[in-house]
């Protein structure tokens, strides 16, 4: 392998639009080591013999997508929860009959079937552009509850599953406890249990420990949610992010219901418990967070808080929909996440927070930079997906610059989803229309993982996620 690999495409997304004659020299470390005209890197008799050129024609480049919120056990369940009882009213628990099926998924998986089923995952966000993924993970014991000899045994199968792809994760270790604010786990939840904080973090230092010379793993804190997470165990757990330097994440506000027993519990709504309880600040991510007062939303951009949106699960789920306009003008930032992996689709993640303020507003064009003389949707949307997301999960990704970690993804420009794009236009025809069958290459650690659309594992991938979700049938909770 030569020590540096420069590559020519066509087009490099810099500075918020695309540019043409650019060369982005890849170094040995896994980082960018150079932006250049691409005219420097014709002149092949200045290269060493440990260099190499490699063309791009018909390619755009772009930062990977960085995936801020998944759950990749969910991928068993899709298709499994569309439907809801012939009789009954039709009321907001169906969302969490919808928990059935997931519970299911929950309870059936061994750790081998967790393996492939995050494989699989994690070789579809591969495919859509997505580089990096923060592993919201929650499953931890056996099907019985009973720890296993390795308390960080699934964990571990999570991120081997990862790394076996070449790709980049962060596993966001889940402290889950009761079954609601005051009430005890419910016995379907049993494999996700926290008996204590201490217990709790121990595990997540020796996972942490675990993966401390990985080139592609971290791991960050938690707490699943102010229902799922006594008061008292926030603190200790930020704490523990803030020595580590890693990410705090947690599901904020994503369900009415969730709002009302906090206020009945504390008397105080999910964000303003975190700001009472000094836990609101630019390292915490606040995953869904679909039901915001104004003051909320203040609060989150006054501390420069990350807001991870998952627009494709609160569409599926009926969550509600972000409140995008308002926190970014409030000083906040948006990621994204594809959470239980409903669909697949990191572009119309990125479209649907854009798409969801111009039905709520009655406007169109409503995200948007200044870039020349008007106003651009495609630089924000672009910036969700890549520089947000990668800060949400801690890593030095989202951008192309000199020293950046070298995550990559090539764009298809003969694609024809994308015919008759300009430079002016090709931002938006990604952001706002293209398929993600768009996306061709991608470069995790400055290593090729996809090309010309093939993972050299997809079929063993595909075939062993196939077994176990035919065994799986049908999921029950």
């Amino acid at each position: 392998m030569p020590d540096t690999l420069t590559l020519v495409p066509d087009l490099v997304w810099l500075e918020d639009r695309f540019q043409p004659d650019v060369a982005v020299r890849l170094g040995a470390d896994g980082r960018i080591a150079a932006i250049g005209p691409a005219r420097d890197a014709a002149d092949t008799e200045d290269l060493a013999d440990d260099d190499a050129v490699l063309r791009l024609p018909g390619r755009a480049l772009l930062p990977g997508f960085v995936n801020a919120h998944s759950h990749a056990f969910q991928r068993l369940i899709r298709g499994r929860t569309q439907w809801r009882p012939a009789t009954g009213r039709h009321t907001d628990e169906d969302f969490w009959s919808w928990r059935g099926a997931m519970y299911g998924a929950a309870l059936a998986l061994e750790p081998e079937d967790v393996y492939h089923v995050a494989r699989f995952c994690f070789l579809e966000m591969i495919r859509a552009g997505v580089t990096a993924v923060g592993e919201f993970h929650y499953l931890h014991h056996q099907p019985d509850g009973r720890p296993y000899a390795d308390p960080n045994e699934l964990a571990a199968r999570v991120i081997a599953a990862a790394e076996s792809l070449g790709f980049r994760i962060a596993l966001l270790d889940v402290a889950y406890a009761t079954g609601g604010i005051g009430r005890r786990l419910g016995d379907r939840q049993r494999r996700f249990r926290a008996t204590s904080p201490e217990a709790y973090l121990d595990r997540t230092t020796a996972l942490a420990e675990s993966v401390a010379g990985s080139a592609l793993a971290t791991v960050g804190v938690a707490p699943h949610s102010v229902r799922a997470v006594p008061r008292e165990w926030l603190p200790p757990i930020r704490a523990w992010a803030e020595a580590h330097d890693a990410p705090f994440h947690m599901h904020v506000a994503e369900r009415p219901a969730e709002v009302d027993q906090c206020v009945e519990a504390y008397g105080l709504r999910p964000v303003e418990l975190l700001a009472e309880d000094g836990l609101l600040d630019a390292r915490l991510t606040a995953v869904h967070a679909t039901h915001l007062t104004d003051r909320e939303v203040a609060l989150l951009g006054d501390a420069g808080a990350t807001v991870c949106a998952c627009p494709t699960t609160e569409r599926d789920l009926g969550d509600g929909f972000l409140r995008g306009l308002d926190l970014l003008h409030a000083g906040a930032a948006i990621a994204l996440g594809t959470d239980s992996h409903t669909s697949l689709d990191f572009l119309e993640e990125m479209r649907l927070v854009e798409y969801h303020e111009r039905l709520n507003r009655l406007k169109r064009v409503v995200i948007t930079d200044v870039v020349d003389d008007r106003r651009d949707v495609a630089p924000p949307l672009l910036r969700m997906a890549t520089r947000a997301g990668a800060r949400a999960i801690g890593i030095d990704a989202g951008r192309i610059e000199a020293g950046a970690l070298a995550d990559l993804v090539a764009i298809d420009l003969r694609h024809p989803s994308l015919a008759g794009w300009t430079p002016e236009t090709l931002g938006a025809m990604i952001a706002l229309s293209a398929t993600p069958d768009v996306v061709c290459d991608a470069w995790i650690g400055g290593a090729r993982r996809l090309e010309d659309r093939t993972h050299p594992l997809a079929d063993e991938v595909t075939a062993a996620f196939r077994r176990v979700a035919a065994a799986a049938r049908p999921l029950q909770g």
